[in-house]
């Protein structure tokens, strides 16, 4: 599977350009499995890739500058492809200088720079571009064709969001089956030297009873390689989820700085249309005694009436502050996504710190909203809370587990429920679904590292388990009620003045 397959939001319509931005789109997903490793790359590794990227800097800006020029490209425009062309080279400079001095260059830093580049330059400014061009060669003039080009600019930005999230979900799910497996070697080899340690225990017993400390030490020894590796696997799913949770957050951070930009400047034109609009109605206003002091049979008066009536004015004075308020609340709803992204995507932050539990609850419910829309309605009962201490990344993140894992017991429709309250020195969080529901079996293991029930490929068996180390970690308890075919409810309950030395927790 690709890391970023070729999508119809890249296509401009320029032959040379789409051929040259799909050149770009798969050197990338050729380099992709070596910069998303995580580890630093060698000299000769990240030289190759460098050079491959200023190859394709000196071709693809060359080609599209002399298009731009050609087409009649409006000077400032121009000049603003120019100076995020020149930026590209002078990072790609950045990166040569810092391979030579260190010799290492970051997988992370240069393969989020490349798809910040895909998601901004490609997607929006070369876009733009080609709508320029194309109006241009339709009859407009070069500042007509930036002007309508960027009034009909399609805002694509949270569609290419959630591709790209999917898109590095799948990344993550490769390294994640490469772990697992590792992980089943571990348990082979465990069962080997547990099958080799019985049949040294029988060896010895049989020989002579002399040898019953030996056969107590070689047992020792294997209660502790047992635990050692016990140990092994919680270390390893810790890593496994905080290496996923980590790249989901470098993105989406990065996707939500870029989509800021654009909510910035719309917010302010709607600002700016807002009073141009006002000024329209009041001129409207203004010249209507005028109109109506004319004869009823004045040329004049007959024109601007039927004018009127064409254009419908009364219609457009109610509807357009209609549209104006309706565009900015779409405005405050993105803005509010792109808040609770940029809040999930401090995934690692290590600080405690007073937080109201209802809105990372709220907050974690936008991120995962597009995996619940579809089958479940969600209602919230929740309670006022008082300010709990902990971590709230960490949090958030036993919410998020918990969110999904109510949608995916979900088969078609249902209701996913959210309750809140405190009692005594807990506060206490709960999500209810109306799904399948577990036997009693499967509620007595589903707190295991790597024990999952659904079909091969389709979990890891992780996410409960690092809810329940998270709230262990919070000196809280997590618990589940639930019958086959009635649902299940879990509860997180936490200590609101945070764990405290010495204190224990059991779930």
């Amino acid at each position: 599977m690709a890391f970023m397959d070729w999508s119809r939001h890249f296509v401009t319509g320029i032959a040379v350009v789409d051929s040259q931005h799909r050149g770009l789109v798969e050197l990338i997903n050729e380099v992709a499995p070596l910069l998303g490793g995580g580890d630093a790359l060698g000299a000769d590794t990240a030289r190759s890739v460098l050079d491959r990227l200023w190859e394709y800097a000196l071709t693809h800006f060359r080609d599209e500058e002399q298009i731009m020029r050609h087409g009649g490209l409006d000077p400032d425009e121009l000049a603003h492809h120019l100076r995020s062309h020149h930026g590209f080279v002078d990072e790609v400079k950045l990166m040569q200088r810092q391979l030579d001095a260190e010799g290492l260059c970051s997988g992370h830093d240069l393969l989020r720079f490349l798809a910040s580049w895909l998601t901004f330059h490609i997607l929006v400014e070369d876009q733009l571009m080609a709508r320029q061009l194309q109006l241009i060669g339709a009859g407009h003039s070069a500042a007509e064709a930036a002007r309508l080009a960027h009034e009909a600019k399609e805002d694509s930005a949270r569609a290419v969001l959630v591709d790209a999230l999917v898109e590095l979900f799948a990344v993550v799910s490769r390294r994640n089956k490469a772990l697992l497996g590792s992980n089943e070697r571990l348990r082979a080899t465990q069962a080997t030297l547990a099958e080799v340690n019985a049949n040294l225990e029988r060896q010895v017993a049989d020989r002579t009873r002399e040898l019953a400390g030996t056969n107590a030490e070689l047992l020792r020894e294997h209660d502790e390689l047992r635990d050692a590796l016990q140990a092994v696997e919680r270390s390893q799913g810790r890593l496994l989820q905080s290496e996923k949770m980590a790249a989901v957050g470098q993105l989406a951070a990065g996707v939500a700085h870029e989509i800021n930009n654009p909510i910035g400047f719309v917010s302010s034109n709607l600002g700016s249309l807002k009073l141009y609009v006002a000024r329209l109605q009041d001129l409207v206003d203004a010249a209507a005694p005028a109109l109506a002091a004319l004869p009823a049979d004045h040329p004049a008066r007959l024109a601007v009436e039927a004018a009127w009536q064409a254009a419908d004015v009364e219609f457009l004075r109610q509807d357009i502050p209609e549209l104006i308020g309706e565009s900015a609340d779409g405005l405050a709803r993105v803005r509010k996504i792109v808040a609770d992204l940029k809040d999930f995507s401090h995934v690692d932050a290590a600080e405690w710190q007073d937080a109201d539990l209802n809105h990372g609850l709220e907050s974690t419910l936008n991120v995962v909203w597009n995996e619940l829309k579809y089958k479940a309605k969600v209602l919230r009962e929740l309670a006022e809370l008082p300010a709990v201490r902990c971590l709230p990344a960490q949090l958030n993140q036993v919410f998020m587990n918990l969110l999904v894992n109510a949608g995916q017991a979900i088969a078609s429709r249902g209701t996913i429920t959210l309750r809140s309250g405190h009692q005594g020195d807990y506060a206490w969080v709960e999500v209810e679904d109306s799904g399948s529901g577990m036997s009693a079996a499967v509620q007595a293991r589903i707190f295991e590292h790597f024990y999952t029930t659904k079909p091969i490929g389709q979990g890891t068996g992780l996410g409960l388990a690092i809810a329940w180390e998270i709230v262990q970690r919070h000196q809280g308890t997590i618990s589940v009620d639930s019958q086959p075919g009635q649902g299940s409810c879990f509860r997180v309950s936490l200590p609101i003045a945070g764990p405290q030395p010495g204190g224990e927790a059991t779930s």
